[in-house]
């Protein structure tokens, strides 16, 4: 069977800077100072020197100041649709891998592993169209198939995490013998994940993050049946909103980037209810789906460690995964297999969340999002949605939506009798955590 083609006749949007921006973001989280890696790379668009070419004097890429990075990548971009006729697909390709351009075949390798690369080209090719059209607010720049529902998720059952195929299911991390167990997807509604920011230097930590684009107040799943052991309302140094949830292998999965603005402004100042759900509390039992918060934007941007005073932080969900031995596993790819078996599923039901006792919401609050469909907050911190925002949503979309809210007091079944059993964490796996390093009083574990 001939690979599909490289190019994927999608016209480019008509701001070019809406392009580099997502080069950007992909290459290297907007770090314009950032220098070279074993590769070379260096700069915002992780120019190689011979690619580079001296320009404008500099010889490389990260010593030019920004424009000069602007300026350059503008007309490589240009010469690239230029050929192109206009196929912005062919952006990504080039800029990951040219000789995949001219040879189908190559799209579905990963090139040169050793240098840090993860993906193939065709993986990175549509997680960079995927980015570009959360940019651009077009929720089709990359539809190419529409993907059917699994009939017995339309309902809103909670996630199913037993691999039905423990050897085509399970997911093999390259640091481990044992294949690891697979996760909830982490965000209920349309997200764009960020590909993994290469890192090959000597300090980098072992595994990936995973970044999850999305809007303010989005809500946030647990990956994962586990003990939350660590609560931040909002850290006293960098502010950041985040949970930790500990699962019964003693894998930690840590939260970053939860939303800590009163609805509708960026004050900071949002009360705990708008942060997270009333089950992110310290010792609380939680099960994968069910909503632990809300997305936010006290993380900073993908490739930087902190927020620089005036710069814009899109909203968005930092995951990481740490196994019981510490060593962080790669989260990213956990996420990735999570989307793909989730893929249409409603994301929703009345097992989701419960009445938070402590809210005072006078009214409710709708949040709506660039696809069709939204949430709502209600006035008793429960959380109800509609139209594709209830759903696992993948980049290629899906051919259904439904059209009435699900959630608690709402549509939806309830979990299967097994649903929610008591279980059994060992205590050296989470009592080191299970300390509320909050700036906001901790609030009582529910039951």
């Amino acid at each position: 069977m001939p690979a599909p083609p490289t190019a994927l006749g999608i016209t480019a949007p008509k701001e070019l800077r809406d392009i580099l921006l997502a080069i950007r973001i992909v290459e290297s989280g907007q770090r314009y100072e950032i220098g070279p890696n074993k590769g070379g790379a260096s700069g915002a668009y992780q120019y190689i020197d011979s690619t580079w070419g001296n320009y404008k004097g500099y010889p490389k890429a990260y010593l030019a100041p920004p424009h000069i990075q602007d300026e350059r990548a503008l007309a490589h971009v240009v010469g690239i649709l230029d050929t192109w006729a206009g196929d912005v697909s062919m952006v990504p390709v080039i800029w990951y891998y040219p000789r995949a351009a001219r040879d189908p075949a190559l799209m579905d390798q990963v090139p040169m592993p050793n240098a840090g690369n993860r993906l193939t080209v065709r993986e990175y090719q549509h997680r960079w169209l995927d980015v570009l059209a959360f940019i651009t607010g077009n929720p089709s720049f990359y539809s190419p198939n529409a993907i059917p529902p699994d009939l017995k998720y339309i309902s809103g059952i909670p996630p199913d995490l037993s691999p039905d195929e423990p050897e085509v299911d399970a997911i093999y991390d390259p640091g481990t013998a044992e294949p690891t167990a697979p996760i909830a997807f982490p965000v209920l509604g349309k997200t764009a994940i960020t590909p993994p920011i290469p890192c090959d230097f000597d300090e980098c930590e072992a595994g990936t993050s995973a970044i999850l684009f999305g809007v303010k107040l989005q809500p946030i799943l647990a990956a994962v049946d586990g003990v939350v052991t660590t609560v931040e309302h909002g850290h006293a140094a960098s502010g950041n909103v985040s949970v930790t949830i500990t699962d019964k292998d003693g894998r930690r999965f840590v939260y970053e980037g939860l939303n800590d603005d009163t609805p509708g402004t960026g004050d900071g100042a949002a009360p705990p209810w708008f942060r997270t759900s009333a089950l992110a509390r310290v010792g609380q039992h939680v099960y994968a789906g069910q909503i632990i918060g809300f997305m936010g934007d006290s993380d900073p941007m993908p490739g930087h460690t902190v927020i620089a005073d005036g710069e814009e932080v899109w909203p968005h969900l930092r995951l990481s995964v740490y196994g019981a031995d510490g060593i962080r596993l790669d989260a990213d790819v956990m996420v990735l297999d999570a989307q793909r078996r989730q893929a249409c599923h409603v994301g929703i039901g009345p097992w989701s969340v419960p009445i938070d006792p402590d809210a005072e919401i006078a009214d409710a609050i709708d949040v709506t999002t660039y696809v069709a469909g939204g949430w709502t907050i209600h006035t008793n911190a429960t959380v109800t949605a509609y139209g594709q925002s209830a759903l696992i949503v993948p980049p290629q979309e899906c051919v259904w939506a439904p059209a009435r809210p699900y959630g608690p007091g709402a549509a939806g079944s309830q979990p299967p009798q097994y649903w929610g059993l008591p279980f059994d964490i060992d205590t050296r796996y989470w009592v080191a955590d299970a300390q509320a390093r909050t700036t906001l009083a901790p609030r009582t574990p529910i039951g």
